[in-house]
C-alpha cells in the first residue's frame, strides 16, 4: 500500500515517536498539577472538613480577588486600583466604596475577605 524508502520510514517513524512521547508528556503535567493554593487568613470559624482561609484584601493579587465570589477582573482591578490611589483598606466594609460592589455583592464576601491586622 506505502512504498516508502527507508530514509522517509524512518522520518515517519521519529515523527510518530515524538508525537508520543509530546502527548505523554501533556497528560504527565496535567495529572501531576499541585492544586491551586489560596494565600490568606484562617477562619476558625469554618464549617466541613477542609478549613476555610479569607483573602486579605490589602495584599490579594488579581488572580486571589478573582477568586472571590461574585468578583471578576473588572472588580479585581478596581480593588487594586482603590488600594494604590487611597492606601490599604481599615475595614471590609470600605470595600464598598469600590464601583461596582454593592451590599449584595458584600453580603456574598464578607465572610471570605479579611482587611489585614
Amino acid at each position: 500500500m506505502f512504498d516508502l524508502k527507508r530514509a522517509e520510514r524512518s522520518i515517519l517513524i521519529f515523527l510518530l515517536a515524538a508525537l508520543l512521547i509530546g502527548l505523554c508528556a501533556a497528560a504527565y503535567q496535567k495529572f501531576r498539577r499541585e492544586p491551586e493554593t489560596r494565600i490568606g487568613r484562617f477562619n476558625p470559624e469554618s464549617e466541613g472538613v477542609f478549613p476555610r482561609y479569607k483573602v486579605d484584601i490589602n495584599n490579594a493579587g488579581q488572580k486571589e480577588l478573582e477568586s472571590l465570589k461574585g468578583v471578576g477582573s473588572a472588580i479585581a482591578g478596581r480593588i487594586s486600583e482603590y488600594r494604590q490611589s487611597h492606601g490599604a483598606f481599615a475595614s471590609i466594609e470600605e470595600i464598598k466604596n469600590v464601583k461596582g460592589i454593592g451590599p449584595a455583592l458584600f453580603d456574598k464576601i464578607k465572610d471570605d475577605i479579611t482587611a489585614g491586622e
